[in-house]
Parts: structure tokens; sequence; C-alpha cells
């Protein structure tokens, strides 16, 4: 297909895009696309700027939970968008096997790891090949370097979210019966600990276990902050007792909580052996995601033993090149703190005034607004927050996850606040 044909008829394909409307996008995806979400709102999302989401009906709408940290850098980022189409204008190639060199995965693995501080980045796509291939990587070290025999055992903590593959299904809450029950047997090798409880972590651990997984700060086990020194303690253990700690950042990763990373909160000595990136690495425009270790570490793998066609192609790298740049460049970090400080107090101040708010917590501009249970449940003003005009997400039925894109400017937050008000104490929300 030539130039010409190929504009002409893509732009058939967009005018169809646009030619549905909502009734027809909605059966549409009922009637071809299997039921594992469902639907907040019949409405189609057909654009996204910055904080914004603009629906086919012509509302607009603040997207209060950026597609659950994915859009730290809000929608369609210029930077990454330029990036984007000076790429494709090149002619690069959009995939290639990984056994030919590609220059944008070479500049994206360098900016990674000076970033991060880490040796080695091993790429990904979804999240959730993040947390598979550090079950690998701590696996093969179990056997290979602490010379475990039999079956290694990773420990993983209750309430932390780290995807939906088989492996990670079993590690859903016992009462999460849609998420597990039906995917059974389990993988073999995996032991649930409590959170936030180093005694639990000491308790299970013996000549067996290869590693532990956590997140630093729980994201959809309701955004719950552990106690300080929790992250540095288990750093600490796992060096005394000879186990590898993973820390999942897929959701906390790349300044949502203030820092760059959330260990960073405890200081360089709860740098953890293995760190599981993705969600905002790409600006929200690409699945995105990896781990980083250390060079002795990531040496365990070789030719053969891991692999992705397309982790870390061309224009997934370039994206996430462009990404870590505008993370940089928009002083992400800075932003997450200072607005994340003022929100926190706006949102306590507003805790104070409402009897159904139990608890606002919550590290830089990730927030869980916990709910007392005398009443409907989260769900119920997730759906009265999108009717005032932002999408607040519920979790485990009784928190409301807040976690706006972190450009979004103190107007566009002010009018968040402003749905939350009036949904919760009654006052006039504005636009």
């Amino acid at each position: 297909m030539d130039a010409a044909a190929a504009h002409d008829y893509a732009r058939k394909l967009i005018d169809e895009a646009h030619a549905l409307t909502g009734d027809e996008t909605v059966a549409l995806i009922e009637s071809h696309i299997a039921h594992n979400y469902g639907l907040l709102s019949r409405d189609p999302v057909v654009k996204a700027e910055g904080p914004w989401l603009y629906l086919k009906s012509g509302r607009k709408i603040f997207d209060g939970v950026a597609a659950y940290s994915a859009a730290n850098l809000g929608h369609g980022h210029p930077l990454v968008r330029e990036a984007l189409k000076a790429f494709l204008g090149s002619h690069a190639p959009t995939v290639l096997g990984r056994f030919l060199p590609d220059p944008w995965l070479a500049l994206f693995g360098r900016k990674v790891t000076q970033m991060t501080g880490f040796d080695k980045f091993l790429p990904a796509n979804g999240g959730v090949e993040g947390p598979e291939a550090a079950f690998k990587l701590a696996r093969r070290w179990a056997h290979k370097v602490k010379g475990v025999k039999g079956t290694p055992t990773i420990l993983y903590a209750n309430h932390c979210f780290h995807g939906r593959t088989l492996t990670v299904t079993q590690m859903f809450d016992e009462d999460e019966k849609a998420a597990r029950e039906g995917f059974g047997p389990w993988a073999s090798g995996f032991k649930r600990v409590e959170y936030n409880d180093l005694a639990a972590v000491e308790a299970a651990v013996d000549e067996h276990t290869a590693a532990i997984i956590v997140e630093p700060i729980q994201g959809e086990g309701g955004i719950n902050v552990p106690d300080e020194g929790y992250l540095r303690a288990l750093i600490e253990l796992g060096r005394r007792e000879n186990f590898l700690v993973i820390f999942d950042e897929v959701q906390t990763g790349w300044a949502r909580t203030g820092e760059l990373f959330a260990w960073q909160h405890e200081g360089p000595d709860a740098r953890p052996d293995i760190m599981c990136i993705g969600k905002s690495v790409s600006g929200g425009y690409a699945p995105v995601s990896g781990i980083l270790a250390k060079d002795e570490l990531m040496s365990l793998f070789g030719p053969g033993s891991h692999g992705s066609t397309f982790g870390g192609c061309p224009i997934s790298s370039c994206i996430a090149y462009a990404a870590l740049h505008a993370i940089e460049e928009e002083k992400l970090v800075q932003q997450a703190q200072e607005k994340g400080e003022w929100l926190m107090e706006r949102l306590q101040e507003l805790a104070e005034r409402a009897p159904r708010i139990k608890e606002v917590r919550g590290k830089g501009m990730m927030f869980g607004i916990e709910l007392t249970k005398d009443g409907p449940d989260g769900h119920h003003f997730t759906e009265l927050l999108l009717e005032k005009g932002a999408i607040i997400k519920d979790t485990h039925h009784w928190v409301l996850r807040f976690t706006p894109p972190i450009v979004a400017g103190k107007q566009d937050l002010e009018f968040a606040l402003g749905c939350l008000e009036e949904v919760f104490v009654g006052q006039t929300a504005s636009a």
C-alpha cells in the first residue's frame, strides 16, 4: 500500500471511530470484548489532555485516577507526543527481534539506569511482567547462588497487588472471590505474610526463602502506607538471612509519592535488590515495564533465559526515553511534594467536616479516602463523583483512591476538591 492510499484509508478508520454513538460503542464492547471489566460510564472518552477527559456527549471530567498512576504526566504529554511523531516520521523500525541492536533501546537503557541507580534493566511490556521476571530471577539466584535444594519460596505481603497473571492471582486476599475463585491450583513456592509486620516476615523465613515482594505503598489494597523504617528493615533482614527483597514500584514509581520511588522516603539503605517498574515510565503512551537490579544479579539471565517480542522494542523505547526526560523537565518529584502537601491539608480539612470520611492517608499525590461503614460503600460515591465531573475510584469497597495526574494545576485540583466537597458535605462544586 502506498503512502497516499494509506493516508486515505487511515482517514476512513478515524472517521469510523468518530461516527460511533455512545450506545453503539458500548454495544460493540459488550458484544465483542470479554467482560473482565465493568463499565463505570456508558459515555465514551473520545479525547484526553492533561488531567481532563472529554466524553462523546460533550462533557469534560477530571481524571482523579490517572489510569492507576500510568498518566502521572497527564494525558498526551507534548514532549512524548512530539517524540513519537518524529519517530514515526523517521521511518525507524517499530519492532525488531532483540538479536538486533537498536539505538532507542540503548538510550532508554542508559537513561533508566542513570535515573534509578541500578546497573541493568530488563525491559518488558505490561506491569505484571515485572514481578513475573523478578520471581524468575529470584528463583535462579536461590538455586545458583544461595544453593537452595528443592522449591525456593517467595514471600508476598497481604493486600499487595502485583497484577493478574496466574502466578500472582493467589496473592489476592482470600475474600476477593471474583479475582481468585476458579483459577487454582496455585503455583507452588509462594507464602503469604502480613504487610507492615517485620516479625511475620522473620517467622516465615527459612533456608528455602529466595525473596519477598512488597509494594512500598499499597495501591489497590487501599493506599496503605507502612510504618517508617519497615522497608529499610526488610532490606536489613534480607541481608542477614540471605534472601532478596523485591519492591513493586509499578504504581508508586516515577514521582507519584513525592520521591522518584517510594522506597527513597527511607533513604539509600532501603534500596531493593530488584525493583519492578511500569505504568508511568511511558508517560501513558504504551505498555512499558521491566525490572532493575545490580550487575551480579542480572547476569544470572543469559540468552534464552527470558524474553519478550515487544519488550524494549524501538517504538516503546523511544516513548519511554522521552517520558523519562519529561519527568525530569517537569520536575515531577517537586510537583508531587508541593501539591501533595497542599492536597493532604485540604483533604484532611474536608474529612473533619464529612461524617462518612473516616481517614485520609497517603504520600505525595497518592491518597486513600477511607469511608465509615455505616452507609453506602465506595462505589456509590464513585458514581456520585462521576455525576459531578470527577473520577475518583473505589477500591476494597470502603476506600476511594485519589491519584490525579501530578501535572494537574491547582485550579484543576480545586475542581476535584469541589466535587468531593459537594458529595460529602453538600457544597457546590464549581468547574
